[in-house]
């Protein structure tokens, strides 16, 4: 299942499921984001506005809403991703009600919206942020927005790597095995001077495995 190429006349949550449609949202706010030059951070990664999501009627989107909602409620606040030695790794859906800023079918950031202009202002809207939180040995902790994350990783390095990251968890939703696309992953972890192999890689990851396949339901 391609998370990349919907059809802009195509409402992806129809077509897609959860998993995918995380990817698909991630993959087009990197690609925008990237090709403007905007800085696109502090957002949520959905809101309850069809605006936000070309296509789509607003009944879609709410559905794809509780969809999110209805796997944080089975698996609780701090969802499982990974292990490796004291170091753990949390998935964290939070819920808030706000504004948005609109352009062409993108969310993003006031600032973003004064640059471009024609910007739409949608109030009291609900709104999802996905958190990575990553608690280290102690009671170090750190909670990472995952959108921001990706943006950050795609200035600083490229658009490419995040894809690398984005493909890799494709692969493992549709294979349940590590494509080579883990070498980025493990060259970033590197980076923060842990040495991690690709066997060590993938056993930490294994908690990951029932969460991506509980995101790949298609229901109401």
């Amino acid at each position: 299942m391609d998370y990349k190429s919907i059809p802009d006349e195509t409402c992806p949550i129809v077509h897609l499921d959860t998993a995918h449609l995380v990817l698909h949202i991630l993959y087009r706010r990197i690609s925008m984001c990237n090709s403007l030059g905007l800085n696109c951070m502090g957002l949520p990664i959905l809101s309850t506005s069809a605006l936000t999501m070309r296509g789509c009627s607003r009944e879609s989107v709410y559905r794809l809403f509780r969809r999110l909602l209805r796997i944080r409620d089975k698996l609780g606040k701090n969802i499982k991703l990974l292990e490796l030695g004291g170091i753990k790794a949390y998935l964290r859906f939070l819920r808030s009600k706000g504004s948005i800023y609109v352009y062409d079918g993108y969310m993003v950031s006031k600032d973003d919206c004064d640059k471009v202009g024609k910007c739409v202002m949608i109030n009291n809207v609900s709104l999802l942020y996905m958190y990575l939180m990553i608690r280290l040995t102690g009671r170090n902790m750190a909670l990472l927005n995952i959108p921001d994350a990706l943006i950050w990783v795609s200035k600083v390095f490229s658009k490419d790597t995040v894809v690398s990251i984005l493909d890799l968890t494709h692969d493992y939703i549709e294979n349940g095995v590590l494509s080579s696309d883990v070498d980025v992953i493990l060259g970033l972890i590197n980076m923060l001077g842990l040495r991690v192999t690709r066997q060590q890689f993938e056993n930490a990851v294994l908690p990951a495995k029932r969460i991506l396949y509980l995101m790949r339901e298609h229901e109401t």
